[in-house]
């Protein structure tokens, strides 16, 4: 059986996501895929995974990444392209006793991931703002109708909040680990 759960969680709440997909996991259910804000999950018997997340570039050299993963013992899950790149997602069975996995072993690496994403995001979301306030604009001064602009307005100061808010997390995240 499958299952489809609507699940929004910001690029700034990795952790988030990785705890969603593991306690999905311990209830029976493994994430199989992401398509259109949908998590994607099979069912099976419960089993505790640890589930990490990692942003690729396009650099050429996915199999060798792939298979630097696969020789750590981490199963490739799924790729989810955005951006030039590529969400990562990943999962390695729970070993009784064993304290919980991660990729990043290190603040260097996991502070490097963190600028890329603040960085990308930022710029996706400060041009995304930009061609809305222009359109609202062109709207507001050819239209006879302002309730578009003022809809085109609206969604511009709400991609303005969820950005700026990724942003000053994302921010603080390099900090503490800087």
């Amino acid at each position: 059986m499958t299952k489809k759960v609507f699940k929004f969680i910001t690029v700034d709440n990795v952790e988030k996501e990785e705890a969603f997909l593991e306690e999905m996991a311990s209830k029976g259910w493994f994430f199989s895929k992401y398509a259109l804000l949908r998590y994607h999950f099979e069912q099976s018997e419960p089993r505790d995974y640890t589930y990490c997340i990692d942003y690729k570039e396009d650099a050429g050299d996915e199999a060798e990444y792939l298979t630097l993963f696969e020789d750590a013992g981490w199963e490739h899950v799924c790729s989810y392209p955005i951006l030039n790149g590529k969400w990562m997602y990943f999962r390695k069975a729970v070993k009784e006793g064993a304290p919980k996995e991660a990729i990043f072993t290190d603040n260097d690496s996991m502070v490097a991931l963190w600028k890329t994403i603040r960085s990308r995001w930022s710029w996706f979301g400060g041009v995304v703002v930009l061609m809305l306030i222009a359109l609202g604009l062109i709207s507001l001064f050819t239209s006879t109708y302002i309730i578009g602009s003022i809809f085109i307005f609206t969604v511009a100061a709400i991609l303005i909040v969820l950005y700026g808010k990724m942003y000053i997390r994302m921010t603080r995240k390099i900090k503490l680990r800087s």
